[in-house]
C-alpha cells in the first residue's frame, strides 16, 4: 500500500504494485543491462587512479647557433616518485624568433636504457599541426623512484641560438588502495 497525503497526486495515476508483469520485464532487461555495465565497467573500475602530471624544463635553455647534441639536464627531467609515470604528449618550446624546422631533439630513457627515438628528429615533423605538442601513439611509463629520461637537442640554425623548452604531460599512475 502506497501512503499518500490528502489531497497530493490527485491528477496522478495510481501507482501499480510490483507483480509478476513487472518481475518478468526485469528478467527479460537483465541480459541487456548486464552488457551495458560489462562495457563500462573497464572505465570505471580501473586498478589505477591517473593523476594529471607533468615533467618540465626546470629553466629556458639557450642552445648556441650550429650546436649539435646540446644535453639538457637530466635532474629536470628525472623521476624520483614512488609512482610510475606514464607520458601521453611531449610539448616543446614555441619561441617566435624561430621554428620548429630549426631543431631537432633526441630522448634516451635512462632507467631503461633503451631509446626513446632511434634518432635525432625534427621537431617540425613530431608536433601536430598549429599545436607545440607531439601526441604519442602509445604512452611511454617513466619508472618511479630514479627513472629518468636525457633529452639532447641539436641546432640547425648556424646563425642564431635558440631557446630550448621542453615539457613532457601524461598521468602519474596511482594503484587504487
Amino acid at each position: 500500500m502506497v501512503f499518500m497525503p490528502p489531497g497530493f497526486g490527485q491528477n496522478l495515476p495510481v501507482p501499480i504494485p510490483p507483480g509478476e508483469g513487472l518481475a518478468s520485464m526485469l528478467i527479460q532487461l537483465a541480459p541487456l543491462v548486464k552488457g551495458v555495465v560489462d562495457r563500462i565497467k573497464p572505465v570505471i573500475d580501473q586498478p589505477v587512479i591517473r593523476f594529471p602530471y607533468n615533467l618540465p624544463l626546470a629553466a629556458t635553455a639557450i642552445v648556441g647557433a650550429g650546436v649539435s647534441g646540446f644535453r639538457l639536464p637530466d635532474t629536470d627531467f628525472s623521476h624520483s616518485l614512488e609512482w610510475p609515470f606514464e607520458v601521453k604528449n611531449i610539448k616543446f618550446s614555441n619561441d617566435p624568433s624561430h621554428t620548429f624546422r630549426d631543431w631537432r631533439v633526441s630522448i634516451h630513457d635512462q632507467s631503461f636504457n633503451q631509446d626513446f627515438m632511434k634518432r635525432s628528429v625534427m621537431v617540425a615533423l613530431l608536433v601536430a599541426a598549429n599545436t607545440a605538442r607531439w601526441d604519442l601513439d602509445f604512452p611511454w611509463i617513466v619508472r618511479p623512484k630514479g627513472g629518468g629520461l636525457t633529452v639532447s637537442v641539436d641546432n640547425l640554425d648556424t646563425v642564431n641560438q635558440i631557446n630550448v623548452d621542453i615539457n613532457f604531460e601524461g598521468f602519474l599512475l596511482i594503484p587504487r588502495t
